[in-house]
């Protein structure tokens, strides 16, 4: 894959979740796509990053909290998820917020 999808989650989609287990559902949210290399991500001992600003759309309606990110293959749909993390702080959408990752968000695996 030469671009991985980013999407914001509810609650942890846990280890047998697809991309669309638990994931955010406000009026406008999509998935983002980053491409797969340095210039995408940053990877420290087993930590991977966000590169740069990572900005979702803009919430047009609707509220929750996204409490975890993920990294999957599928721009859109079901789609196979390949990791997932919790962002802190968790991030609280409502109409006219952007939601953001920085590259001070990380996802460590193992």
């Amino acid at each position: 894959a030469t671009t991985l999808y980013v999407s914001l989650h509810t609650a942890d989609p846990g280890v047998t979740g697809n991309q669309t287990t638990s994931e955010a559902a406000y009026t406008s949210y999509a998935r983002v796509g980053i491409v797969r290399t340095n210039v995408g991500w940053t990877i420290s001992g087993e930590t991977i990053s966000p590169a740069a600003l990572i900005q979702f759309a803009t919430a047009t309606g609707g509220s929750e909290t996204e409490t975890y990110m993920g990294i999957g293959l599928s721009s859109t749909g079901t789609g196979t998820l390949l990791m997932s993390g919790a962002i802190s702080p968790n991030i609280t959408v409502a109409s006219g917020v952007t939601p953001e990752l920085t590259s001070a968000t990380g996802i460590t695996f193992s």
